[in-house]
């Protein structure tokens, strides 16, 4: 480590303990009194306790709540140390000043005694030092893992928020498709993004995205993404060219060259002509309401963010009222029970023609339910059912 990280460090850990609550600091000041309260009583035995016990007690209260209140002041105001160190030795120096006129107990300090002297005193430095280094111990934890579980917890939390703000449930509805999604994260911030952009020109665009990675970067990512679509969609053109525009704006952002994008759109149209398109994303879902069975409408193309000038196509399918398309991150297909058995599409596409006609929220439902009763979950879960009214 160099002396500018060193640095770079103690200067976190100032502002650590510059930023702990006060109740906190209250809690700290406890724990120092009742770890330097013992330097009283270790001075008096260094003395052959020839002092009276009530003063020996009172002394070690009163040097308790000096230090107490003075390390506290100090970690929180680190500056007040060139203050508080001069009181400290001339309380010091003062108070065997006070002590000169009480009677004082000779008895160990007669003839030979002089071991016992010397025991008392050993003793007395060794209480005073184990006190000092557990406390010095207590401040290097708290000030290293405290930081350390203070940015963590920053971190989840922020991550946290990030996750509900860019994937949260979906409910959208207009007069011709109804739109129900859910995304549920392995971890705080989950990779899977879901949104539905209703354009009075362009129709229903739905899609669910997989951005590799977890944490606070997959989530700045995932804003971005979902930012590149919104504007794309202002422009009014074929779904083949939004992810050529979006598979672009990845190529050009990512930071690494492991950053990629899962993408399965849609664009819904009145008539009921659904153009989709595939990058990388596994097949979507249709159930058709007429002959009551699930296809898979499946395409072979690149993930977003691979290669700058990849090129995308798109397909059209026509579906009828109370048909179903379902629009999923691996996750849920690829849940994995003790015997190494995936979930799959199959019992998906089951589930959903059992009731294709229940609230969209019943069937997601529905599906989670029995997802996580084949296994639990290791990957991100998203889902988006899309149904013709």
């Amino acid at each position: 480590m160099n002396i500018k990280e060193a640095w770079s460090k103690a200067e976190e850990r100032r502002q650590y303990w510059q930023t702990i609550p006060l109740s906190a600091v209250a809690w700290l000041g406890l724990t120092a009194f009742l770890s330097f309260s013992s330097i009283g009583l270790g001075i008096d035995l260094g003395d052959a306790l020839q002092r009276p016990l009530a003063w020996a007690l009172a002394g070690t209260v009163l040097i308790g709540i000096l230090i107490a209140l003075s390390m506290a002041t100090i970690l929180r105001v680190p500056k007040a140390r060139f203050i508080i160190a001069p009181l400290l030795v001339l309380v010091t120096g003062v108070l065997p000043r006070i002590t000169t006129g009480f009677p004082l107990d000779k008895t160990l300090m007669g003839p030979g005694f002089e071991h016992i002297r010397w025991r008392l005193a050993i003793d007395g430095i060794l209480s005073i030092l184990a006190a000092s280094a557990g406390w010095a111990s207590l401040v290097i934890f708290a000030g290293t893992q405290g930081v350390k579980h203070v940015r963590l917890r920053t971190e989840l939390e922020l991550a946290e928020r990030l996750q509900q703000t860019l994937a949260p449930p979906l409910v959208v509805s207009n007069p011709g498709y109804e739109i129900h999604g859910r995304s549920a994260p392995s971890s705080q911030m989950g990779g899977d993004l879901l949104d539905a952009v209703d354009d009075p020109a362009a129709g229903m665009t739905v899609y669910a995205a997989d951005v590799a990675g977890h944490g606070i970067q997959a989530g700045v990512f995932m804003g971005m993404v979902k930012s590149s679509v919104r504007m794309a969609l202002l422009k009014v053109g074929p779904l083949a060219g939004l992810l050529c525009d979006l598979n672009r704006v990845v190529f050009e952002v990512k930071t690494t060259p492991a950053t990629y994008v899962t993408f399965a759109c849609l664009q819904c149209r009145e008539s009921g002509k659904i153009d989709y398109s595939l990058a990388g994303s596994g097949p979507i879902l249709h159930y058709s309401a007429q002959i009551k069975t699930t296809t898979q409408l499946a395409m072979e193309q690149f993930l977003l963010g691979l290669f700058g000038n990849a090129t995308f196509q798109s397909h059209t399918v026509e579906i009828q009222p109370g048909d179903i398309l379902a629009l999923l991150a691996d996750g849920l297909p690829e849940a994995t029970n003790a015997g190494d058995e995936q979930f799959g599409l199959d019992r998906m596409g089951e589930i959903i023609a059992r009731r294709p006609g229940a609230p969209l929220s019943e069937i997601t439902e529905s599906i989670f339910t029995a997802v996580r009763g084949h296994g639990l979950q290791t990957d991100d879960e998203t889902l988006v059912l899309v149904r013709r009214r």
